[in-house]
């Protein structure tokens, strides 16, 4: 609610505030990735030909609400920033996709689809993050 609110002058750590990140993104009342959404994500990582697989995915995020996208855009742009700084920080695109993608997607992990697709979910967010010029 505090839109002035300075981050960097309350000295918070990096872990306070990605903690905070990840705690709004699971108490929101559905995921960021739209349930909707996720299986048609994963058929369309499954595409074996690079140029495809990346125009589907593009296809896929397209079809998000807009509110969720925007959001979505702003949090893998956030993402692919801090992956740059990687030698620095360590936060690979594949830790940070590790990291992030239970939030962002939040699968029923009591059914056995969504344990399967866990692996996918994560290389796709890896993906997205490593190619968010593309994507958005």
């Amino acid at each position: 609610a505090d839109h002035g609110l300075d981050l960097a002058e309350k000295d918070f750590t990096v872990n306070t505030v990605a903690g905070a990140m990840k705690s709004f993104f699971s108490e929101l009342p559905d995921p960021l990735v739209p349930y909707n959404m996720q299986l048609e994500l994963v058929e369309a990582h499954k595409i074996n030909d690079w140029e495809q697989k990346l125009q589907a995915l593009k296809e896929v995020l397209r079809k998000f609400p807009k509110e969720n996208y925007e959001v979505f855009k702003y949090v893998i742009s956030h993402l692919n920033r801090v992956s740059r700084q990687q030698r620095a920080n360590l936060m690979t695109s594949e830790n940070l996709s590790i990291c992030f993608w239970p939030t962002l997607m939040r699968p029923d992990f009591s059914s056995m689809d969504a344990l399967t697709a866990a692996r996918s979910y994560q290389g796709i967010i890896d993906l997205l993050i490593q190619q968010c010029p593309f994507f958005f």
